[in-house]
């Protein structure tokens, strides 16, 4: 399962992934610090001894939309547009928990949730495991630093993939734009 910097990259580009798709793409830097912050979000379950339960699951990720949604109506005209994007960050750490290595019973994640209490895993080991055992020194800093390691590789690229689109679909608006209002102060 990924670590804090591992979510955290992977919530940006799925907030600039999906905020590309929008009619208006639009994002703003606290919108994109709270996207980094609700990707990591759901490890907070360690301490309350529910990890990998509720805070895991598509329900808590519309939980998440719609609290985003109901916040954010009043003060942006974009608010479904950056819901969604605020959500689908929140939701990469599902996603990508259940790409991630887990060795502890039961392994998975009630991903499903409210529709099952089954715990899930796909198989595909991307992510390394996190220890948590700081009391060894070798695999909580070695270990953890190699896994922070392997998710800079794979996700800083997705991470400027996702921007580069995302990017794009910002200039295209803006060019409409300018061509909309020449065309009004020509006309």
């Amino acid at each position: 399962m990924p670590t804090p910097v591992g979510h955290a990259l992977g919530g940006l580009a799925a907030a600039f992934l999906t905020n590309a798709a929008a009619p208006r793409p639009r994002l703003t830097m606290p919108v994109l610090a709270w996207s980094a912050a609700l990707a990591i979000a759901p490890d907070l379950d360690i301490l309350t001894g529910d990890h990998r339960t509720y805070t895991h699951s598509i329900g808590a990720v519309a939980i998440v939309g719609l609290v985003a949604w109901s916040v954010l109506r009043r003060r942006h005209a974009d608010a479904f547009a950056l819901a969604a994007a605020l959500a689908a960050a929140y939701g990469s750490h599902v996603v990508f928990d259940l790409m991630g290595k887990d060795t502890r019973d039961p392994t998975g994640l009630t991903a499903f949730w409210p529709f099952s209490a089954s715990y899930f895993m796909t198989g595909w080991d991307v992510f390394g495991e996190v220890s948590r055992r700081y009391w060894l020194p070798r695999e909580f800093i070695i270990g953890n630093l190699a896994a922070t390691g392997w998710e800079l590789v794979l996700l800083v690229p997705l991470l400027l993939v996702a921007w580069a689109v995302w990017s794009g679909r910002t200039l295209e608006r803006k060019k409409e734009e300018g061509k909309r209002k020449s065309a009004r102060a020509t006309g």
